[in-house]
């Protein structure tokens, strides 16, 4: 199947069922983007990064700096920072909140842009598969962390860029553009080698916008990015005691971790590996704890575990059906069944990579290409419905409808947990100074001071709706 075949061709009679989805996508775009550009710069993880570039004198010495850690290789993260520090000329809100919103413009944007749509089923499936991608746990983590950049955001916009690479037309620039692709993303988080997983999988199912050379190019790139890594700089990778994690029921220090499986990090190892998968297909554990779990065993439950967990569990069901289908129709793939089998290969790697410790965010790349399985899984009930008699056609029906319902319930309390979480920021704004003077962190610096004072100011005037005023429902219902 050539890629050019696996395209839709411009005609009028797929111009309805796009426009209908670009517009809930440029709807959804739009909202989120304004929650974010709202949203004040946070305190933690993001105020020292921006000291720190404050007082680098460059972005190539930031990016060198950054070549000296032992367990990651991330200077391009770094250098990020420093570059839209210089860039701001003081408005560090506006630089900072501005990127996050235009990357996540462009997330959905380049999600749309890889989905088949040629008929009303699949503008059907398209518009559900927005709402499972903005409805999805880990999607939250595109919303709520910044390092003050949002690295997680930027490698799901990398990989969806090397997903439509995958499927255009091709040419020199395109595997040129996939090298650089994976280039960037790979400097800049350890989830940046999805991007090959992505090129390699679309190439093996049928998919080579990005030809063999570019596959060779990116290959040969992963292979340096291994020897500069594990070889030349002997980054390594995270210890056991790098970071606390949840472990089934509890939550572990890293003191308990060492302890626990200081002798045997083999089975901590596999129990993120196989946690992190769970968390993207039935959306528990969080952060490697079965919270839902034990919040039945506790006899409290809030609707929204009952809400998450239900609409992945019957999402999965339908993907695994839909699976089943293409497997038995091996012979004659459509382009959604190719798509459907990278998003698979990237839900299985994403999950290996959280091997050292798991967390959502670390999944947040497989979470969006869960919403691409989804799309394929839609599609493919809605034409299974089609295909039967009235009874088939109606069950089948009501079926889809009450899961794209449930998935469109929780893409709409995102809007309430950024509120909950820009509020929290706020506040953490207003108490920074006693927090950092007790803890005898307080600067002397008279610039660093000025620099502090600048995103303080940015943020308490901010016009922040108080979560705590908004009907008690809304807590128990979208909360997180």
């Amino acid at each position: 199947m050539s890629v050019t075949a696996a395209l839709p061709g411009p005609r009028a009679s797929i111009a309805t069922p796009r426009a209908a989805v670009w517009a809930v996508a440029l709807a959804l775009s739009a909202s989120l983007a304004y929650d974010l550009w709202r949203m004040p710069v946070q305190v933690h993880d993001s105020l020292q990064e921006i000291l720190d570039a404050q007082e680098s004198a460059s972005v190539a010495e930031s990016f060198d700096r950054a070549l000296g850690t032992t367990a990651y290789l991330r200077p391009l993260r770094i250098a990020q920072i420093k570059a839209l520090f210089d860039l701001s000329q003081g408005r560090y809100g506006v630089a900072y909140r501005g990127f996050h919103a235009l990357l996540m413009v462009a997330l959905i944007v380049l999600f749309v842009r890889a989905l088949p749509i040629d008929a009303g089923t699949d503008s059907a499936a398209a518009i559900v598969a927005l709402t499972v991608l903005v409805g999805s746990q880990t999607f939250l983590c595109f919303l709520r962390e910044a390092y003050p950049i949002n690295h997680f955001l930027e490698m799901a916009v990398a990989a969806l860029l090397a997903l439509n690479l995958t499927l255009s037309r091709g040419g020199w620039w395109v595997d040129v553009l996939a090298g650089i692709t994976f280039a960037a993303a790979a400097l800049t988080l350890e989830s940046g080698v999805l991007v090959w997983v992505v090129i390699a999988a679309a190439w093996l199912c049928g998919l080579r916008g990005v030809s063999t050379r570019g596959l060779i190019l990116v290959s040969a790139l992963l292979a340096g990015y291994a020897y500069l890594r594990f070889v030349y700089l002997e980054t390594g990778l995270p210890s056991l005691s790098e970071r606390g994690s949840g472990f089934f029921l509890e939550r572990l220090d890293r003191d308990e971790l060492q302890a626990r499986f200081g002798d045997a990090p083999l089975v901590f190892y596999i129990y993120n590996v196989v946690v992190s998968f769970l968390t993207v297909l039935f959306s528990e554990p969080r952060d490697g704890m079965f919270v839902a779990t034990r919040a039945w065993l506790d006899g409290d439950v809030d609707p929204r575990v009952y809400l998450g967990v239900g609409s992945s569990l019957a999402m999965t069901l339908l993907i695994g059906a839909a699976a089943a289908s293409a497997w038995r129709r091996r012979a004659s793939l459509e382009l959604p069944d190719r798509l459907a089998f990278v998003a698979a290969a990237v839900i299985a790697a994403n999950a290996v990579l959280a091997f050292s410790y798991t967390k959502d965010d670390i999944v947040a790349v497989a979470g969006a290409f869960y919403a691409v399985m989804a799309f394929t899984a839609t599609r493919w009930g809605l034409r299974y419905a089609q295909s039967g008699g009235p009874i088939r056609t109606v069950v089948v029906t009501a079926a889809l409808v009450t899961l794209a319902t449930a998935w469109a319930v929780r893409s709409t309390g995102v809007h309430h947990i950024v509120i909950e979480h820009a509020f929290r920021t706020r506040n953490d704004w207003a108490v920074l100074p006693l927090e950092w003077q007790r803890e005898g962190r307080w600067p002397s610096d008279a610039r660093q001071l000025t620099l502090i004072q600048t995103l303080r100011n940015e943020a308490l005037r901010s016009r922040i709706p108080n979560p705590n005023a908004l009907p008690e429902w809304r807590e128990r219902w979208y909360g997180d």
